[in-house]
């Protein structure tokens, strides 16, 4: 569904971001372009996604236009791979489409090259923004203007086995839960399955987001708004390492050689193959189904439990619709922003293809269609949503990622499969990693 940023989802977005490394060049290429449009004059409309998602967009769209029908919309669809390969090639030709669907990983970077258009002059007049908290805005948000107008929360937590707990005859976790609480709760799985099943999947180095949500609770980002160097510090990382080693060493989490296994391969991950009850990656559950036969549920990523912990939860955006800035259109493709942000037909139609509902309205329209699993799922989306809102203590969001950003994600995993190894010390190991580190983004 989207609605989390798992490992799978920032190799995906970073090879967005690879592929608009060239953008510079490209811009440069369509000064005197001809502008955004088809020609027969329609409103070009592109977006990527699975064919669930496509279908939805086209009955929504239908909709649209019959209310509609002096905005005829040409209507062009893909895979992600390639999805903004053609995004550049169309920008270095002057063919743009007049709306587009946007990673919010890469808004930035469009933004600030001038693709696309700002939306704030059509806020609260043709673009009905109501029931958008701020915080989720700011996705779409940049340098303090409206880019990109987000699809749905996106979140983190944790999918767990709900079934299997029950079955050792553990209480499912609370969410106001700890990073203490997940230590013991995941210590009591291993000692109630007498070892054969461990509390949850290595968050140490295989899960950026998790690590991500423990640096923001130290009030710290994972890069700098420049996106030059690393935004936590040495001993932040030390301290997250350490949880994992103590971890490992309780039983409360696998050894090195799962983790390792599951690297890149859903199908080895430890709640899947029954090894744990808990696992970061959201893969296991979308928009497709789950890949395990498990009774699942959510919880938000834990708590900080140490003195001045602050909020680590964030919205992101789920995929943002955005127009280009070369468009004639813009004022047509924000009446179709609005509509699929507030239309309750339009909401339904999508259901959670583009991520949980933005809204609580939206939410409250497509609940009774849920299956139980999906219904779990959005209520915890729903409760990190309004916590995050009313926090008093919470970062900004954070800053998009750079490109390098994959990189540093698979140093993270490398080190921590290291440590988990016995190959190397913690101590030794951060050293060496933000040597590397500081290598890979200023290069």
């Amino acid at each position: 569904m989207g609605h989390q940023i798992s490992r799978r989802t920032l190799i995906r977005t970073m090879s967005g971001l690879a592929v608009a490394g060239p953008l510079g060049s490209a811009l440069t290429a369509c000064a005197g372009g001809t502008g955004a449009g088809s020609a027969t004059g329609d409103l070009t409309m592109t977006w990527w996604g699975s064919d669930d998602r496509h279908a939805a967009y086209k009955k929504a769209l239908a909709t649209f236009q019959q209310d509609n029908p002096k905005i005829k919309i040409q209507e062009t669809y893909s895979g992600y791979d390639g999805y903004f390969n053609k995004f550049n090639t169309q920008i270095a030709g002057g063919s743009t489409p007049d709306l587009l669907q946007m990673d919010t990983a890469l808004v930035a970077q469009y933004a600030r090259k001038g693709v696309l258009a700002p939306l704030d002059a059509y806020v609260g007049k043709s673009l009905d923004l109501a029931g958008f908290s701020r915080t989720l805005l700011a996705a779409g948000t940049v340098d303090g203007k409206l880019y990109g107008v987000p699809s749905g929360i996106g979140t983190n937590q944790l999918t767990v086995n709900r079934g299997g707990l029950e079955k050792l005859g553990l209480t499912f976790p609370d969410a106001e839960w700890t990073w203490a609480d997940l230590k013991k709760i995941a210590q009591d799985v291993h000692k109630k399955s007498d070892g054969k099943v461990f509390g949850v999947d290595d968050g140490g180095g295989g899960t950026l987001n998790a690590f991500e949500i423990f640096a923001r609770e130290h009030g710290q980002n994972l890069f700098t708004n420049d996106g030059k160097k690393l935004g936590f510090t040495s001993d932040t990382l030390q301290a997250w390492w350490e949880y994992w080693a103590e971890m490992r060493r309780s039983g409360a989490c696998p050894a090195a050689a799962v983790t390792s296994a599951a690297h890149n391969d859903l199908t080895k991950n430890a709640v899947v193959i029954g090894k744990a009850l808990f696992t970061f990656d959201i893969g296991v559950y979308g928009a497709g189904g789950a890949i395990t036969s498990a009774t699942l549920d959510f919880l938000p990523s834990p708590q900080g439990d140490w003195s001045g912990a602050r909020e680590g939860n964030f919205l992101n955006g789920g995929v943002l619709l955005s127009a280009t800035e070369a468009s004639k259109r813009v004022a047509d493709s924000v009446k179709i922003m609005s509509f699929f942000a507030q239309d309750a037909t339009a909401v339904k139609d999508m259901q959670l293809l583009r991520g949980i509902p933005p809204t609580e309205k939206a939410r409250g329209l497509i609940s009774a269609g849920l299956d139980d699993t999906d219904k779990r799922d959005m209520a915890n989306a729903d409760y990190i949503s309004k916590r995050v809102a009313k926090a008093t203590n919470a970062l900004p969001a954070p800053p998009p990622p750079p490109a390098a950003a994959t990189q540093i994600w698979d140093l993270l995993f490398q080190s921590n499969l290291a440590i988990a190894f016995g190959k190397t010390t913690i101590k030794a190991q951060l050293g060496t990693f933000f040597d590397q580190a500081t290598g890979i983004l200023s290069a």
